[in-house]
């Protein structure tokens, strides 16, 4: 089970590579994101490779479970359980995340872009759920992997092993507020499409607040 959940991880962790590389280019501004976005679904929207990286993250789900019950059961040590803490966090994240994804490509015939994760995290109600949601998945995410790093020098050097988990720890932590701030408006102006807007029950205007700074990377963009 536990050589499975790694073969698994190693493709889950490179569309993972793939997909933060677009979230950091949105704080170069959205079509900076989009455009990237748009050059990479022709690679991971391809038929046979977005079902080898659902099955990969099917994979990771079922055995990550099982992992985490054995981890629990016989009561292993601190960073055992935090992995298999940060592990189901993970889990949950990616079930609804999927879910949220689904509905608004399915009902709401919306696509799941820059626009899509402002709505959520700026849209009355929606941003209480999203925010959290949001927060929790990127922060355990690179808890998890901090975890695998400690593993890794555990037996070599245990103090590098914690310093890699604190480290990533930290990482994830700045990481999250990066892009919880970009998203929600906070780094430059984002005007949200109507389509967004209605969906999300938002009044059909631009709901983002920003400020001086925000205004003057939006110019600093457009000059570009």
């Amino acid at each position: 089970m536990e050589r499975l959940h790694k073969i698994s991880a190693g493709l889950v962790f490179a569309f993972l590579c793939l997909h933060f590389a677009n979230h950091f280019l949105g704080l170069e501004g959205i079509d900076a994101h989009i455009q990237f976005m748009d050059a990479a679904r022709l690679v991971y929207r391809h038929p046979i490779v977005e079902l080898i990286i659902l099955l990969a993250f099917v994979v990771q789900i079922l055995s990550g479970v099982a992992l985490s019950k054995i981890i629990w059961r016989d009561k292993k040590d601190f960073v055992h359980q935090l992995q298999a803490a940060s592990g189901t966090i993970l889990i949950i994240f990616i079930v609804l995340h999927l879910i949220s994804i689904s509905v608004a490509r399915g009902l709401f015939n919306l696509d799941t872009n820059f626009y899509f994760a402002t709505a959520s995290l700026t849209a009355p109600g929606w941003k209480y759920i999203y925010f959290p949601l949001y927060g929790a998945g990127i922060i355990a995410l690179f808890v998890h992997m901090g975890c695998i790093l400690y593993a890794l020098f555990k037996k070599t050097n245990k103090p590098v092993g914690y310093s890699c988990l604190a480290g990533m720890s930290a990482l994830g932590l700045y990481v999250t507020y990066l892009l919880l701030m970009m998203y929600s408006g906070q780094f430059y102006r984002v005007n949200l499409p109507d389509t967004y807007a209605a969906a999300f029950g938002m009044a059909i205007e631009d709901p983002v607040p920003n400020d001086r700074k925000a205004d003057s990377l939006k110019d600093k963009g457009e000059q570009k």
